[in-house]
């Protein structure tokens, strides 16, 4: 039994029939799999809003070879399997009115997938002729030293600290992917749809929380101030209260649980780091999306605690010559900003 996409609405279930019809010839013997598979794909999008004419045609392109029946199944499954997973593609029909209304919304929510080298490149030129993707994602990203509020929805609020990249959708408040950066939530709890956000492979889901999130390079860091959130759902899912923080590093197999003081949590919006035998490689990246400014270590020194209150209370260089005696480091400007280097190193 095979499914075919109804000319109306839903599925119509019909048999399909192997073999090659009385009334037509085979196909061609110089007919390729890659051929055929891109006559499927056709196909199968034609097939979305087509006539009975297309119909017909399809049927008789159907029982032509066998080969068709199996490839246009291989096609809709492939789509069947990825459609959760792919963003909305728009598809609209040409025009010749230069100034053509939208697609009506009802249209909007067909999906297609395609998986694997040989299918992606015997369609490529198949796609060339659609028009451009319309995606419900958009970027907010911010300069080192910027502050942005993002509102999903009346109760649920992002602040994304300097020098970080966020993904958000339109069609789903519920989502949000931290790219880089830092970012500190007000999230409004609902057990039937949770707020998930995508750090990397990573998945952070809420159960009524405000937390603060880190992705850099080498780690994620989380850390909670109120009610509760989960860390990788399905797979670890560490539980992390109000007060608790964790720490992920790509080199270590095992996540980090700790103790923090609920006020620290996002302090950084009120212009305060501070860190408890963090090290300084940390507190650089820190100051880095804080200030209009690139701090960097330089090694040997990135491993070493610090720990103590930096308030942000001064602006570029002035503030961080300020802390070259809290943090017992020399800073010296190079070509791409400030370099934290060991007290009486050479070229001080």
């Amino acid at each position: 039994m095979k499914r075919f996409p109804s000319r109306s609405c839903g599925w119509m279930r019909i048999i399909r029939v192997g073999g090659v019809s009385q009334g037509k010839e085979a196909a061609m013997p110089s007919e390729t799999p890659d051929s055929i598979e891109a006559r499927a794909i056709e196909w199968h999008i034609r097939l979305r809003d087509g006539d009975d004419a297309i119909w017909e045609g399809f049927a008789e392109w159907l029982v032509e070879d066998p080969r068709h029946a199996a490839a246009y199944d291989s096609i809709e499954q492939t789509d069947l399997a990825l459609e959760p997973l792919l963003p909305h593609v728009v598809i609209r029909e040409a025009a010749n009115d230069a100034e053509a209304q939208p697609e009506p919304p009802a249209r909007r929510g067909w999906r297609w997938g395609l998986a694997g080298g040989a299918l992606a490149a015997s369609v490529a030129g198949a796609f060339l002729l659609l028009p451009q993707a319309e995606s419900s994602r958009y970027e907010v990203a911010t300069r080192p030293g910027e502050r942005q509020l993002v509102q999903l929805d009346p109760a649920t609020q992002v602040t994304l600290n300097g020098a970080t990249r966020m993904i958000f959708d339109r069609e789903n408040p519920r989502f949000a992917a931290l790219a880089k950066g830092e970012a500190l939530f007000h999230v409004r709890h609902d057990s039937a749809e949770p707020f998930r956000l995508e750090v990397g492979d990573n998945i952070v889901e809420d159960a009524g929380t405000v937390f603060n999130v880190v992705h850099e390079t080498d780690e994620v860091r989380v850390a909670v101030a109120e009610g509760k959130v989960v860390y990788n759902p399905g797979r670890s899912a560490v539980s992390l209260g109000a007060g608790q923080a964790l720490v992920d590093r790509k080199a270590s197999d095992t996540v980090d649980v700790t103790r923090v003081p609920v006020d620290r949590v996002g302090s950084w919006k009120t212009g305060s780091l501070v860190y408890s035998a963090a090290p300084l490689s940390r507190v650089a990246a820190d100051l880095s999306r804080a200030m209009d400014l690139r701090v960097t270590v330089a090694p040997g020194l990135g491993d070493r605690p610090f720990s103590g209150t930096i308030m942000l209370d001064g602006t570029g260089p002035e503030q961080l010559r300020r802390l070259q005696l809290a943090l017992n480091v020399n800073l010296e400007k190079g070509s791409d900003g400030w370099i934290m280097k060991p007290v009486g190193s050479a070229g001080q």
